[in-house]
């Protein structure tokens, strides 16, 4: 089970339980192979192998180094890790076929009908390049503030104090911080999949990033649509290869 997020529900003193949400993968699809330890599916058709794996808020956190520039998560003051983003680790095997052929979108269906394309890096690009940085002036008392923007939570280049000698004065800073929206564009550009053409024996791997999920989805279906196949005697077909995983909703002391 790959659970995706953990909402804390504060109750009284007592215990705090939380909602975890996540994704599993349906069993018994023909051609599908299922990972329990990963919650992946890997489907093979006509030599070609596709593999999908959702991933939770921990695997996301892990894609860097310095959570301010990971453009998929929202880390808030307290620590905790929220996905924006329903994201699956896409990988590729081209077994002996001359050329394969696949586009950079997928799509994802639920079970009400509700349909969403995989986000590309040029929503991504669009969505830094419009971030305009505002400046801040506040008391500085040591906290680091939680901004629903990309951002950083460490030290920031651009923040300017007005007196080195007094840690509780004014000072002026920079948000969203240009530094973590230069990266975390760049961290897109790095990991968001954007269609391949596989040779004979080549592998491929990135992210298919989609809309959060709603959470009243329960059945799920992924789509790799009209993946382009050219065999051994340069005949051609277009497959689809299709994932079917099942949300699941549960509170948890």
């Amino acid at each position: 089970l790959i659970p995706i997020i953990a909402i804390s529900m504060w109750v009284g003193c007592g215990p705090k339980p939380y909602t975890e949400i996540y994704l599993e993968p349906v069993t018994g699809k023909e051609n599908a192979q299922v990972d329990a330890k990963t919650g992946s599916i890997a489907v093979e058709q006509n030599g070609v192998q596709i593999t999908l794996e959702p991933l939770d808020e921990v695997k996301l956190f892990n894609l860097t180094k310095d959570p301010g520039i990971n453009p998929y998560i929202a880390v808030s003051r307290w620590g905790n890790v929220e996905p924006l983003y329903t994201v699956f680790e896409v990988r590729i095997q081209n077994a002996d076929n001359p050329r394969v052929v696949v586009d950079k979108t997928a799509i994802l269906i639920d079970e009400n009908g509700e349909q969403y394309a995989s986000l590309p890096y040029d929503y991504f690009k669009d969505l830094y390049d419009n971030v305009r940085p505002r400046t801040v002036v506040f008391r500085d008392i040591g906290y680091r503030y939680y901004y629903p923007y990309p951002r950083s939570y460490y030290y920031s280049p651009y923040r300017h104090y007005l007196s080195r000698y007094a840690p509780y004065d004014r000072v002026y800073d920079y948000y969203p911080d240009p530094y973590a929206v230069n990266n975390a564009r760049m961290v897109a550009r790095e990991t968001v999949f954007d269609g391949s053409k596989l040779f004979s024996g080549a592998k491929r791997r990135g992210l298919l990033v989609f809309d959060r999920l709603d959470v009243g989805a329960t059945d799920v279906k992924v789509i790799v649509p009209q993946v382009l196949i050219i065999d051994q005697k340069e005949q051609r077909s277009k497959v689809d290869f299709e994932f079917d995983f099942r949300q699941v909703v549960s509170v948890k002391e």
